[in-house]
């Protein structure tokens, strides 16, 4: 049976994951807002999209601007769009019947917690991560690193062997299936990197409008040191719910199928993050989606658990001075999960793994 997929999100990781699933065999819809064409426009006007490094070659997705074109196309839809976009797609989708279809999120963020709230459709899983470290400039890919597997899991209930071959099937790449979708986002290591990489070089960033390489000059020791210190608190948090949260290296190493000993080391050794430029300012990603889509919700967790939170709040203090952004209000607090009026038992009960 042909494999179809929609891929919402017509940035450096849709269009990546378009080229990559399309080499293997999977035709692809590639949906892009009417507001957020500049990729899509390229590939449209070209009439294919070109990648290069850990993806090589030419290839023609379909591209629409038209969300029922995807949502007809096939009954497997994968958002690639940044957490902090995804709460415009829910609106979009909110006026189709997605009963039968598998939204995929990634990554997710606890994005499912919002949707089963305000959506109904068959099935949400996420995954921690992007597949691909990408960038993206008038219309050519450039694929830096590829990951050799990602954390995946569904909001509802334990897969059975059937669907997760289905869902294994689509995705070049080795899935490593969690126990649910807090799991699955404590996972997500880019809220141990990013933030603190971003704010420590605040100066350096604005002075040179990101002219040196982020992860090589900007991840030294003492930045690996603040990152231990929200690490520690992001395992509590797993482990207070019965989960093995393998520190950020080790998640790293695992993604990447890399032997790296600690932060610096793969900082100035990883061919994936080490040629990597900093931006031109503090306002970007980095920022503006791991801060108020991962922090204020590990930070969450961690009060509704009863633990010490202190760094990870510290962090999300500094950026608000910088920024002037309440990314506490703003961003996936408890209220907006849905899990303020949940007690720390019933959070335990709903999301822990029984000790083994």
């Amino acid at each position: 049976m042909e494999r179809k997929v929609s891929i919402v999100g017509a940035g450096p990781a849709g269009f990546a994951l378009a080229a990559d699933l399309e080499n293997h065999g999977t035709r692809v819809l590639v949906y892009s807002h009417p507001t957020h064409i500049r990729h899509a426009k390229y590939v449209v006007e070209r009439g294919c999209l070109k990648a290069s490094g850990a993806i090589e070659g030419s290839t023609n997705p379909r591209v629409t601007f038209d969300i029922s074109e995807a949502i007809d196309f096939s009954r497997t839809i994968i958002l690639t769009v940044p957490s902090t976009g995804q709460e415009t797609v829910l609106q979009e989708l909110k006026g189709f019947n997605l009963r039968q279809h598998t939204i995929i999120a990634v990554p997710g963020n606890l994005f499912s917690l919002i949707v089963e709230a305000e959506l109904e459709v068959a099935c949400v899983l996420e995954t921690n991560l992007s597949p691909y470290s990408c960038r993206m400039a008038e219309g050519e890919l450039s694929v830096l690193g590829k990951k050799s597997q990602f954390f995946i899991a569904p909001l509802q209930g334990d897969p059975t062997p059937a669907f997760k071959k289905k869902i294994r099937n689509i995705f070049p790449t080795e899935l490593k299936w969690c126990a649910n979708v807090i799991e699955v986002c404590l996972s997500n290591v880019n809220g141990i990197f990013h933030p603190l990489m971003i704010v420590m070089n605040a100066g350096r960033i604005e002075s040179t409008a990101g002219d040196f390489l982020l992860y090589r000059d900007g991840l030294t020791r003492s930045v690996a040191n603040a990152m231990l210190a929200l690490d520690k608190v992001r395992i509590q948090i797993g482990e207070a719910l019965g989960f093995r949260i393998k520190s950020a290296i080790e998640v790293s190493n695992e993604c990447y199928d890399s032997r790296f000993t600690d932060l610096v080391d793969l900082a100035r050794n990883s061919e994936s993050h080490n040629k990597l430029k900093a931006p031109a300012d503090i306002g970007g990603r980095n920022i503006s989606e791991d801060v108020p889509d991962l922090l204020v919700c590990w930070y969450g967790l961690a009060e509704k658990l009863g633990i010490d939170a202190s760094h990870i709040k510290a962090v999300i203090i500094l950026v608000e001075m910088a920024t002037g952004v309440d990314y506490m209000k703003r961003g996936r607090n408890l209220r907006k999960l849905h899990l303020e009026d949940v007690s720390r038992s019933e959070l335990i009960e709903r999301f822990s793994v029984p000790a083994t």
